[in-house]
């Protein structure tokens, strides 16, 4: 039974198009194709199928060794840049950035910051620019003492990628954060999918600065002045008598009186008003910070997403479409009320628009932002909004109900059953 194992495995393994690069446990045998290698009769076991016969062929093991040959191999490659794309860039230790004098790739159209003629490049923009190939990154050369003749970037050594990961990552000075692996790779996965990334604004200080919701600027609506006393007097008359004032309760009445006083209501809006007791939180006051100011918060915002558009000018960038705060989960607790007040704090006022459905108002709230969770390089991303549930009445719906004139509705449906 071992031998007609083993003519199964070797059989389907000879298959090509069983190797699928999506499984969990990837082979890197398909490799060997491109290398130079002699690959002879290798055969690859799928996934799931081990060598357990007693005769101790060693066949998973001699499998796991050729996989790692082959990405070995593959590794091994010089990676070449054409002379049309090659971009030189040199490493700049005071500031631990990148600078380029050149830049020929429509990737700098999202990417740097522009100083006269020469771009400079962020630590995570720089390693994500070596990491695909793009940018060829040199060290600078040192110079002895009195040689005061300026050095080209060429004449610089090639950094590696191994290079560039110590030395942009973890080397950057300033109060508010050094680039961390789980930045820069939420940084390289959004890059990837295609979206618009800088740093936020207040990534050197301590934490960010209030968003205040803007001042409602409409005013409101006057009276006309060809509206006589006698109209008006007559108009507030009846509006006392048709509406009741549901503000003027007193603490004496509910103390002792009923909540719905005795009188004319011409609809069930005004005794849900009335009913209503308990204060909510005026989304449009000024926020507040609870917590002291602390350069080692990780709740606060790292990156600033704009979706790809066309005509995105990076010195004149308009509002966000999110505001993501990249957090370490081997190393960071559950938020607190305290600290997610002050993360919303930071965002900016922007409530749904006009005609949103219910849900997507309590879904995108007045204040939102994307916690990007790392755990061990794998990011997933949860959206934390503040949303007004008491500026959603319910008892306010005029939606017009479905099922009108001439339409099918199930009550037609029940009252012509109910009449059978």
């Amino acid at each position: 039974m071992g031998d007609d194992d083993e003519d199964l495995i070797y059989s389907n393994g000879n298959n090509e198009e069983d190797v699928d690069p999506t499984e969990e446990a990837q082979d890197f045998g398909s490799l060997l194709k491109f290398t130079d290698h002699d690959t002879g009769n290798l055969s690859l076991p799928k996934r799931g199928e081990k060598d357990f016969e007693s005769h101790a062929t060693n066949l998973q093991e001699n499998t796991l060794e050729a996989s790692r040959q082959a990405m070995q191999g593959v590794l091994s490659w010089g990676r070449v840049h054409t002379p049309k794309q090659h971009i030189l860039a040199m490493y700049h230790p005071e500031s631990n950035m990148a600078y380029v004098e050149k830049a020929k790739s429509q990737h700098f159209q999202t990417i740097g910051r522009a100083k006269g003629n020469t771009q400079w490049l962020l630590p995570e923009e720089a390693l994500f620019l070596i990491e695909r190939g793009t940018l060829d990154c040199r060290w600078p050369v040192p110079k002895d003492d009195g040689d005061d003749a300026p050095s080209s970037i060429s004449d610089g050594a090639p950094m590696s990628l191994q290079g560039a990961y110590a030395t942009f990552i973890g080397l950057e000075s300033g109060v508010g954060g050094k680039l961390t692996p789980e930045m820069y790779t939420v940084y390289a996965s959004l890059k990837r999918s295609g979206y618009i990334v800088f740093r936020s604004g207040t990534w050197n200080e301590e934490r960010g600065i209030l968003q205040p919701a803007p001042l409602n600027s409409t005013p409101e609506k006057d009276q006309p002045e060809n509206s006589s006393w006698f109209s008006s007097f007559f108009r507030d008359v009846w509006r006392r008598l048709t509406c009741p004032n549901p503000h003027v309760v007193g603490p004496d009445s509910l103390r002792f009186g009923p909540l719905v006083k005795p009188g004319l209501y011409r609809n069930y809006a005004d005794i849900y008003r009335l009913l209503q007791l308990i204060p909510s939180h005026d989304a449009k006051a000024p926020p507040t910070f609870l917590l002291p100011p602390d350069a080692s918060n990780p709740y606060r915002i790292t990156f600033e997403i704009w979706k790809a558009t066309h005509g995105f000018r990076k010195s004149a960038r308009r509002s966000p479409d999110f505001r993501v705060a990249v957090v370490n989960a081997r190393e960071t607790g559950m938020p607190t009320a305290a600290q997610l007040n002050d993360l919303l704090a930071t965002t900016p006022y922007d409530p749904p628009k006009e005609g949103s459905s219910l849900y997507q108002k309590l879904k995108q709230g007045n204040r939102n932002v994307v916690l990007a969770v790392v755990d061990n390089g794998v990011p997933s991303y949860m959206n934390i909004s503040a949303p007004q549930f008491a500026d959603e009445k319910l008892y306010e719906d005029t939606r017009p109900v479905r099922g009108g004139k001439g339409g099918r509705g199930r009550g037609r449906g029940r009252a012509r059953g109910r009449g059978r």
